[in-house]
């Protein structure tokens, strides 16, 4: 019978010694993939409007609570981001959307859907920041003119979030980076 040494490939000590670093990268695929946030794993909440086209709006309120929607429209017709809201006011029994005109634009002062509702500004970050991004694979882009001017394209994402203005995640991002971490801690032991 022959003795394994340190270098014969499946010597204990070596297999051993990769799978910790098999299963890091595997966590660190797992989050590259959670960060991504593959478009088409996204669950879309609810649909409105009618058109030909169609655009995603992805909503996060200072609580943590995320939802997608789905809004068709012709973008032959200018739609604006503030349209896009408004659509979904207009269908869905349980969004509402607040939007002040201040004499030199508007602002969405508050928006409220499935028990949960954030409005006003409260100073520093507590207010709607507004995101897009014109395909899913595109970054999510701090929005450099309100929804009000910005004209919405077929493909196109707005995002909202009340509080802090970093960008909005995709819904399912939380989840796989989760499992990601769970990975890794689980390879660690």
């Amino acid at each position: 019978m022959r003795k394994r040494t340190m270098r014969d490939p499946g010597h204990p000590a070596r297999v051993a010694g990769r799978r910790p670093i098999l299963r890091a990268m595997v966590g660190a695929a797992c989050l590259v993939f959670a960060l991504a946030g593959p478009a088409a794993a996204l669950p879309i909440e609810a649909s409105a409007g009618s058109g030909p086209d169609r655009a995603t709006v992805v909503l996060e309120f200072q609580d943590g609570a995320g939802y997608v929607f789905e809004v068709a429209f012709d973008d032959a017709v200018a739609t604006s981001g503030i349209d896009i809201l408004q659509v979904l006011e207009s269908e869905i029994a349980t969004f509402q959307v607040t939007v002040v005109d201040f004499g030199f634009g508007f602002f969405v002062d508050g928006i409220a859907y499935a028990g949960h509702s954030d409005g006003g500004f409260g100073g520093g970050d507590l207010y709607w920041h507004y995101w897009t991004k014109e395909t899913a694979t595109d970054a999510w882009l701090d929005s450099p003119i309100g929804a009000a001017d910005r004209l919405v394209q077929d493909g196109a994402w707005d995002g909202w979030r009340y509080g802090a203005g970093a960008p909005v995640p995709e819904p399912g991002t939380g989840v796989l980076l989760a499992v990601g971490l769970v990975g890794l801690a689980r390879s660690r032991r």
